[in-house]
Formats: structure tokens, sequence, C-alpha cells
């Protein structure tokens, strides 16, 4: 049996994992999306996340530089896990 170039698995893990990242942009689709459907305003959710209002306008735009830490409150405030950071469970955040 052959074996595999290590680099060439290297680039074939790698891929796999890329193709499970998604944009800043979509990340801030889904948070806006949660929020909304819990009826909840961006000025309340920043209080809950200990945040601002601003840093989660932008954030809901993917225009901010989100630390994991942060991102995390604003999930966790949201009630939301860490799992719409994922393609895999794209479906998933939406039910």
């Amino acid at each position: 049996m052959d074996q595999v170039d290590p680099d060439v698995n290297n680039m074939i893990q790698y891929r796999s994992v890329m193709k499970k990242l998604i944009t800043a942009q979509e990340i801030g689709e889904r948070i806006r999306a949660i929020r909304k459907a819990q009826g909840v305003s961006q000025e309340t959710l920043a209080g809950l996340a200990g945040t601002g209002q601003r840093y989660i306008s932008e954030l809901e735009r993917g225009k901010a530089t989100a630390r994991l830490g942060e991102m995390l409150k604003v999930l966790n405030a949201l009630g939301a896990g860490a799992y719409i950071l994922s393609q895999d469970e794209a479906v998933e955040w939406m039910r």
C-alpha cells in the first residue's frame, strides 16, 4: 500500500477544516437572527454581554474585530452555543 505524503495529508486536513469555517459576516447574520428572534435589542444584548451597543452593531455587520472571548460572551448572553460558528451546524442554529 502506498503511503500518502505527510504534506499532502496535512493539506487535505487543512482544506477540510477551512471548508467548515464561516465568515465574520455569516456569524454576524446568525447573531442578528437569534437576537431578533428573541426580541432583544442591541442595547439589551450589549448590557447582558458586558459590551457596547456599537460593538454588537459592528459584530452583526461582520465589521467588528472580535476576540473569541468577547464573541462567546455575546453568544452566551443569547443562550446560543458556539456551534453557530461552524458550517456543519448551519441548520441547527435556525431551529
